[in-house]
This record gives structure tokens, sequence and C-alpha cells, in this order.
């Protein structure tokens, strides 16, 4: 049986594990952390994941009350529950987040029957509402959770509060204490990181809306001087009377060509120096192995910035073609890798959601999204969101309007129009 440094080890390896004080990560529950811990990677090393099973075997046959069915607690878990019932030879089910809205409605999938005994599986205890969901519905189900078992534990004490009152034994393989000790005798985690996590521990919701108060953004100076480029080069036109179709179909008095750019050295170079200048501020340089364009439009960027900060480029299609490799990501990308997505502007967000779901799925970590321009739509914002992507853009919808405005480039009440077409843009048109 593997000792939870061990088990830390391999998390640590596989790079299931990523520090970033500087921008943290949003968990679901919508608390910031300077550490994210990715257990699902696992899949993609089957030697490290039967080790890992291997070891949660052999602990299971150490509990004394016998097991009917194994419960794997949200999607995320849904594997190693797999893994584990398979080697038992014992039914498995799954509880979902919430009921399906369709179908036979069911929130638990499977055969879960009333008075049975159930190992409830997760990959991570943290602060999600996967644990407190899945006790509720198979309490729902008058069946009993003899155990709860994970692969790591965040030790923040909250969902352990909750299944200590509900008599639920807790076990996880390893810990957030025994994972810090180990990553700094390996040196994969600085000093500051290091005291950025133990202070997050003490106080998570503290800790976040302090860095909420000192987050680095993007100096309005730079949104008014990006904005003046694009309308000076007439990257941006207006159309009121006779809007512009979009590729999605969408009506619009507002038209944006960032790739005139390319056309124009000078200010194309004034925009990539932005981009440099947020990614060593916001960023950080540090958090990234290689920079994505999405195609067509990202790419002329994405190899611009690579070029500037020395990195790896590598540009990621909407569809793998019928020839040749027939890949979607073109260029070399490893799994682990840490890659920042470069669009050139944000719509509905699809394009770059699609990318980021592409290289995740290639095995890539990627947290961060830069694009130039935005149109602040609430369907991006949440699209981003729900995606767990942090996107950053050097200049958007209010500042463009506002600068085309002391430019004379548009009239009052062009700039009402426009204004009313951000609010329903889908809508607009009628």
């Amino acid at each position: 049986m593997l000792t939870k440094e061990e088990v830390a080890k391999i998390l640590l390896d596989i790079g299931a594990v990523s520090f970033n004080s500087r921008n943290p990560f949003k968990y679901s529950s919508g608390i910031l952390a300077p550490i994210y811990t990715d257990c699902s990677l696992l899949e993609s090393y089957p030697k490290k994941r039967r080790t890992i099973v291997s070891s949660i075997l052999k602990y299971i046959e150490g509990i004394d009350e016998g097991i009917d069915v194994i419960v794997g607690s949200g999607p995320s878990a849904i594997s190693l529950a797999t893994h584990i019932a398979q080697h038992l030879k014992v039914p498995m089910a799954y509880v979902r987040p919430s009921k399906k809205a369709y179908g036979k409605e069911k929130q638990i999938e499977g055969t879960l029957l009333e008075g049975s005994s159930a190992l409830l599986v997760s990959d991570i205890i943290s602060t999600g509402e996967e644990i407190p969901i899945s006790v509720e519905a198979i309490k729902s189900h008058k069946a009993k959770i003899v155990y709860c078992l994970a692969i790591f534990n965040s030790n923040l004490g909250i969902l352990e509060g909750l299944l200590d009152r509900e008599g639920i034994p807790l076990y996880s393989l390893t810990d957030l204490g025994t994972l810090l000790d180990v990553a700094c005798k390996e040196g994969k985690i600085s000093p500051d990181e290091m005291k950025n996590v133990r202070n997050w521990v003490k106080e998570p919701e503290e800790w976040g809306r302090r860095w909420q108060e000192r987050r680095p953004s993007i100096p309005d100076k730079s949104r008014h001087d990006v904005a003046e480029i694009l309308l000076r080069i007439k990257a941006v036109t207006f159309s009121p009377d006779e809007p512009y179709r979009y590729a999605s179909g969408m009506l619009s008095p507002i038209y944006t060509d960032n790739r005139l750019l390319m056309s124009n050295p000078n200010e194309w170079e004034c925009v990539i120096n932005s981009f440099v200048d947020v990614v060593k501020d916001v960023v950080g340089l540090s958090a990234i192995d290689v920079v994505a364009g999405i195609a067509t439009s990202g790419i002329s960027h994405a190899a611009y910035i690579a070029e500037s900060l020395g990195l790896p480029m590598i540009y990621v299609k909407s569809a793998a073609e019928e020839h040749g490799k027939r890949c979607k990501i073109e260029g070399k990308i490893a799994s682990g890798d840490r890659v920042l997505v470069i669009e050139d502007l944000i719509s509905t967000g699809s394009s770059a959601i699609s990318a980021v779901r592409t290289l995740r799925e290639s095995g890539a970590i990627v947290d961060w999204c830069l694009a130039i321009f935005t149109y602040v739509m609430e369907r991006s914002k949440s699209s981003f969101e729900e995606e767990m992507i942090n996107l950053v853009t050097l200049t958007d919808l209010p500042t463009l309007i506002d600068v085309a405005a002391e430019m004379d480039y548009i009239r009052a009440a062009e700039k009402e129009i426009i204004l009313n077409w951000a609010k329903d843009p889908k809508n607009w048109h009628k």
C-alpha cells in the first residue's frame, strides 16, 4: 500500500497539482485558491492509475463492514468508481449534480437498493457540492454510506465536518499537508507559493477577498490606447443602417477585423507589446509553457507573442482536415503543458472555448485566454466562467465606443444604437 508521500509524489509528477498565487484558480464553489488539484489526469497515466487503484483496494480490504455497491460522487469520480467496482466485482452507481431534465429524470445512475451498504468514492475532498449532494441522494434511497474514500484531501475541514456529522468515516490516500511537504522537498513550489497556500487553508474565503482587492488589471490608458489603434487603422467599422451579419447569423451595427493589424506593423507591435505586458504582469510568465493561436485569426498574433516571449507556439483548428494527419492541433504539445490561448476578438466566445476543450482533451492545462477585443456579451462571460477560463482582453466595446465618440468617429445617435445592440445582440435586429 502506498504511503501518503508516494501518492503526493505521483500527483506532482503527472502535473495534477498546479500552484498560482498570482492568478488563483476558481473552484466550482466560487472560492479562489492558489492551488488546484486535478486527479482526473491519472486516467492519462495507466501505470500510475493502476498503482493508485491497487492502494485503494488494499485499504478497502481492511474495512470491516461489507460493501454492496460503489457510488461515484459526481462526474469526476465516475472513472475511479469504475476501476474499484471492476476489481471488486460489485455493482456500481454514480450521483449526478442534479436530476436529469429528461428521460427518467434520475439523479442516481445505476441501481441503489434500499438497505444496501455503499462506499462513496470521490477524487478530491475540497469545497464542492458533490459530496453533500451525494450523501442526501443516497439517504433518499434509504441506503447506508459505510465509508467515504478519496484520493486527495484539501484539509479545509468543510466536507470533513459534514461527513463526521453524518457518522461517515473518511479516508484519503494523501492530503494537502503531505503534498506541500513533498513539493517543497522536490523544489516544485516556491517559498512564496508555499506561504500563500498555507494562508489560504486557514481562511480560504478571506484569502480570496484580499486577492480580489489587489488583483492586477489592465490600466484604463492601455485600454484606451488599443481602442484608438483599432479605430485609427479602421479595424472597427460602424453601419447601423445596414448591419453586418456575423458567422453565427447575428446582425450587428459594428464589425471588428483585427487582422488589419498585420498590415500596420507599428500599430501591431504596440498591440503585441500590450499582450506581453499582460502576460508578465497578470498571467505570469512562469505559468506558461506554450502559446496557442486559434485558427485562423489568432494564429499571427500568437506567433508574434510566442516569438516575443521566446516560447513554443501551436495553433488549434475548429475541425480536423480530411487529409494529412487529420488533427485539430498543429504543433508539438505534451500532456501537462500549460497553454495560453490567443484569440483576436471575443463575441460569443464559442471558438475560444472550443479550442480550450480540444487542448484540455489532449492533456494540456489551460487556464487563460487573451484577446485583443471583446463585445462584452453576457453569454460569453458566463461561458468562460463555466469552463473555468480566465479571460483578459486588451480593450472592450464600452471603451471603444467612448474613444470613437472622442475621435468623432461616431455620432451620439450611433453610439446609442451600438449600446442598445450590446444589451441584447440576439434580438436587436427585430
